[in-house]
C-alpha cells in the first residue's frame, strides 16, 4: 500500500510537466510570427522615409551637384524644378541671349555662303558648254555637282574619265579649289549586270570611275587630296527606280558633294557617315 501512495503522485507530476513542456513547445511560432510582422513594419516604415522627399533636403542635394559641375554656380535660380536645368550652367542671362544670336547670324552665313557656292558652280559649268548633263543642286550634306556618265562623261562599262568629262571637272575644280571644305566623290550606276570588261560588277565599275575622278582633280586641277575621297555605291542607291531606259540613265551618275563643313578625320572609300568640325563655307560673294 505505501508503494501505490507514493507511485500516483509521482505518475501525475510526470504527466502535468510533459502537458507544460507541450504547451510551451505549441506557442513557439507566435515568435517566428511577431518577428516577421516587425520585420515587415520596419521594410514599410523605410519605403515611406524613402518616398517623402524633404524639399529642403533636395534643394541642398541640387545646389551641390550643380556646384561641382560648375564651381561659379552658388545657387540655383529661381523657379528652377529640375536638377540640372538648360539655363542653369549659364553663368549669366545675358550670354544665352548672345549665344543664341550667334548661333542664327552663323547658319545664315553659312545658307548665304551655299547659295553663292551653288550660283557659281551653275556658271562655270554653263561655261563648259555641257550643263545639259550637269545639274547643281543643295542637300543637307552641302552643294551636289550631280554628272550624269553617259556619253559624255564616261563609255559605257569603262571608268575612263572622256575628254567632255574634264571640261566639267576643270569648271568644277576652278570653283572649289579657293574654299577649304572637303569634297566627296561618289559613284553610282544601274542595275544592268557587266558582262565582259575588266570590271566584275557594278560596285566596282562605281568605285573606279570616284576614284578617276578624284586622281584627275588631284593631278590636273591641283586640288589638295586630303581635301578629297571616292566612294562606289554601285546600284544601291537610285534616283528612279531601273524599270525604263531613261531612268537607268538617270541612275548612271557621278555626284561630286561639296560639303558644308570640313572633315576632321579622313574618310575611307567606303564610308558612309561623316564627322565634320566647325569650318563653314566660306562667303564666296
Amino acid at each position: 500500500m505505501s508503494v501505490k501512495g507514493h507511485t500516483a503522485p509521482a505518475l501525475h507530476r510526470g504527466k502535468k510537466k510533459h502537458e507544460e513542456e507541450v504547451g510551451e513547445h505549441s506557442e513557439r511560432w507566435l515568435l517566428t510570427y511577431a518577428d516577421m510582422i516587425t520585420l515587415l513594419l520596419a521594410l514599410f516604415v523605410v519605403l515611406f522615409a524613402m518616398s517623402s522627399i524633404s524639399v529642403k533636403k533636395f534643394n541642398e542635394f541640387r545646389t551641390g551637384v550643380i556646384s561641382a559641375f560648375s564651381p561659379q554656380i552658388n545657387s540655383l535660380q529661381a523657379g528652377g524644378t529640375g536638377i540640372l536645368q538648360a539655363n542653369s550652367l549659364v553663368s549669366s542671362p545675358g550670354n544665352s541671349s548672345a549665344k543664341a544670336t550667334i548661333s542664327s547670324s552663323s547658319n545664315s552665313s553659312s545658307s548665304n555662303a551655299t547659295v553663292s557656292l551653288e550660283r557659281q558652280l551653275s556658271r562655270s559649268i554653263a561655261s563648259s558648254g555641257l550643263s545639259s548633263s550637269v545639274s547643281v543642286l543643295t542637300s543637307s550634306q552641302g552643294v551636289i555637282v550631280r554628272i550624269l556618265t553617259d556619253k559624255v562623261f564616261f563609255a559605257v562599262d569603262s571608268a575612263n574619265v572622256q575628254p567632255g568629262g574634264t571640261k566639267i571637272l576643270d569648271a568644277v575644280a576652278s570653283v572649289i579649289a579657293p574654299i577649304p571644305n572637303n569634297v566627296v566623290i561618289q559613284g553610282n550606276t544601274d542595275n544592268q549586270p557587266i558582262v565582259g570588261g575588266p570590271y566584275s560588277s557594278n560596285m566596282e565599275l562605281s568605285a573606279m570611275r570616284a576614284v578617276n575622278v578624284l586622281e584627275y582633280l588631284v593631278k590636273n586641277d591641283h586640288i589638295l587630296a586630303s581635301r578629297l575621297s571616292a566612294t562606289g555605291y554601285g546600284s544601291t542607291q537610285p534616283l528612279l527606280p531601273n524599270t525604263t531606259p531613261a531612268n537607268m540613265m538617270e541612275n548612271r551618275r557621278v555626284d561630286i558633294v561639296i560639303l558644308n563643313t570640313t572633315i576632321s578625320t579622313s574618310l575611307s572609300s567606303t564610308a558612309t557617315s561623316l564627322a565634320p568640325t566647325l569650318t563653314t563655307l566660306p562667303n564666296l560673294g
